[in-house]
C-alpha cells in the first residue's frame, strides 16, 4: 500500500505541475 501512497502522490504532483505549466502558457 506504500506504493499505491506513492503513486497518488506522484500524480498530484504531475497534476499541480501540468496546471502550472498550463498557467504559465496563458500568462506568456
Amino acid at each position: 500500500s506504500v506504493s499505491w501512497v506513492k503513486g497518488e502522490t506522484a500524480v498530484k504532483e504531475t497534476a499541480r505541475i501540468a496546471v502550472l505549466d498550463s498557467g504559465n502558457l496563458r500568462i506568456h
